[in-house]
């Protein structure tokens, strides 16, 4: 029934019923007319909640249009919580960084993790597709790694869920590696740092990843999202060293660079990696290794390619027999290639013979025991004395097959103490041999206060005396600096500036003096020569600051153990 108002006429009545019926709408229904119409590939999109689009203009969520690709990344995570729906982010081609290259600030890991993270997502049903003609026209990137704008192995991302997918998309961390874009040069960047540390892609926590079409570049422990039993690489290029690739992943009709002599660092046992029709070149001379430790893996109708025209191919140094290593339909340098699958039984590894501990300080007796620096206090770990430090082992990687005293856990460190503490020698001389397990010269598994300190005219009681330091820093991947040191109780201070060594390597020998006003330090190394064939030398020399005649030896190792270790196989103390 219509009820009438005398006072209102008819039309005039119409209208404001129309109004009223426009304001519902406009407050309550769905406001179309926000979405964004576009194209990709001859197919007509319009965005939503589970299309969106990133086009490095201003973000406007009613219109699920993003600037950037980490604020669709949180839109689509936050939208996911309940529904078994897919969410696609279609992105323009631009240079897009998830973790600021110009923030000085280091990137420390969240609590409870020792990784830090450009994004961790909590996603499922998710698919990146890059808009550009080809995958370097959209790129996904960051810039840290260990030591170099990071604590920790720095990496873009952390995926947490189930059936993640990306095409035609650059994944880049070009902490170590110059990112050139050429759609617009105005977006290069010159890497962070020269020396090569770990620096990451993407860690995956959950299964069924699938990339299709997409570039990975990095060096060190590339991560290209690894972690999830079933990954597969479709039509992908890798450029990485060691440590780098996915060891479940199935890779088809893929492209790799491969810098160093280990990709793998190992692979999965239950679902082992395996490469069919792909391309690999190989930057390496001698020896390409496809793992570190030993692993399976099925390489199948695979062309290989190196600079090196007497390159060898192998499976790893100690390819274990149990696993199903095949090699078939490939070819180096257009020559077949086949890899005889492993047969033969492993040699006999002998666990380290474990030194029992001996903290005290007891004139003519060695103190073996473990020990935190107060110059490590920034770094989390701690030294426990009630397991042993030090064992007599074989060493691993640039140290196989040389024995000799080697750390088992972080702070390992040797004393003496002169049997007749009443003499103060004038001069005191040690020469030190030892084997670092880190072959190309970087001694330690990263520059997180990592070194070696060999001292003499040593007060064992109150840590004081002189001494050379081994450390890594973030300036080489193939070198160490070395400095002299001194001890006052405990507190050590540098006598010289560091310089570059590249000298502690398979053969390295010390030979340590100190007089009253004098230190010096010879490196050399017996497997190290020039043009000439002479072993290659290194000396430092310093004045001291006070005189000490305490006639002690000091070690300590603040290292990282196994493939990171030190053999010490010599010390003499004169």
């Amino acid at each position: 029934m219509l009820t009438r108002y005398p006072s209102i006429p008819l039309p005039r009545l119409l209208c404001l019923r129309t109004m009223a019926v426009l304001l519902c709408c406009l407050f309550f229904c769905p406001q179309t007319d926000a979405q964004i119409r576009f194209s990709h590939r001859s197919r007509s999109l319009t965005t939503s909640a589970r299309c969106l689009l990133v086009s490095g203009t201003k973000s406007s969520p009613k219109s699920f249009r993003f600037a950037t690709v980490a604020e669709a990344l949180r839109f689509a995570e936050s939208h996911q919580a309940s529904d078994t729906l897919w969410t696609e982010i279609y992105i323009s081609p631009s240079v897009y960084w998830l973790d600021n290259p110009d923030d000085p600030e280091i990137r420390r890991p969240a609590p409870g993790s020792s990784t830090p993270y450009a994004m961790e997502l909590r996603v499922n049903r998710l698919r990146l597709i890059g808009m550009g003609d080809n995958p370097e026209d959209v790129v996904l990137a960051c810039n840290r790694g260990q030591t170099q704008g990071a604590d920790g192995n720095f990496t873009m991302f952390h995926f947490i869920g189930q059936h993640i997918e990306a095409e035609n998309i650059t994944f880049g961390n070009y902490c170590n590696v110059d990112l050139i874009y050429p759609r617009n040069p105005k977006l290069n960047r010159p890497k962070r740092k020269q020396a090569i540390v770990q620096a990451q892609i993407a860690i995956c926590s959950g299964d069924y990843f699938a990339l299709r079409h997409c570039r990975f570049i990095s060096r060190l422990n590339l991560c290209p999202f690894v972690g999830a039993p079933h990954t597969t690489f479709d039509d992908c290029y890798f450029e990485c060293t060691d440590d780098a690739l996915c060891g479940s992943g199935l890779y088809r009709h893929c492209r790799f660079t491969l810098f160093s002599s280990k990709p793998f660092y190992s692979t999965d046992h239950r679902m082992p990696a395996r490469l069919i029709d792909c391309d690999l070149h190989c930057k390496t001379r001698g020896i390409q290794y496809l793992t570190k430790t030993s692993g399976p893996i099925t390489i199948e109708d695979c062309r290989w390619t190196s600079d090196d025209p007497s390159l060898r191919i192998e499976w790893c140094k100690r390819p274990d027999p149990r696993h199903r290593c095949i090699m078939t339909g490939c070819t180096l340098n257009g020559k077949p290639l086949e890899l005889p699958t492993p047969t033969e039984p492993l040699p006999v590894d002998l666990p380290p013979l474990a030194i029992a501990p001996q903290p005290l300080i007891i004139p003519g007796q060695w103190t073996i025991d473990c020990f935190k620096p107060s110059d490590t206090d920034a770094y989390d770990w701690q030294a426990d004395p009630g397991r042993a430090a030090w064992g007599y082992a074989q060493g691993v990687d640039g140290a196989e097959d040389c024995w000799g005293m080697v750390q088992l856990q972080k702070g390992a460190r040797l004393m003496y103490t002169p049997a007749d503490t009443t003499l103060h020698p004038r001069r005191q001389e040690c020469e030190v041999e030892m084997d670092p397990c880190k072959g190309p010269g970087q001694g330690f598994g990263s520059a997180t206060g990592q070194y070696l300190d060999i001292c003499i005219q040593f007060h064992t009681p109150t840590l004081t005396g002189y001494g050379l330091r081994f450390v890594r820093t973030p300036d080489y991947d193939r070198a160490v600096e070395v400095l002299l040191v001194a001890y006052d109780h405990g507190h050590i201070t540098p006598l010289t500036r560091g310089v570059r060594c590249d000298l502690f390597k398979r053969g390295c020998q010390l030979r340590l003096v100190a007089t009253d006003s004098l230190l010096t330090a010879v490196i050399s190394n017996t497997h190290v020569s020039d043009a000439s064939g002479q072993a290659l030398t290194q000396t430092l020399e310093t004045v001291v600051p006070h005189t000490y005649r305490y006639g002690g030896f000091h070690l300590q190792h603040t290292g990282s153990t196994g493939a990171s270790a030190t053999v010490i196989r010599k010390i003499r103390l004169k």
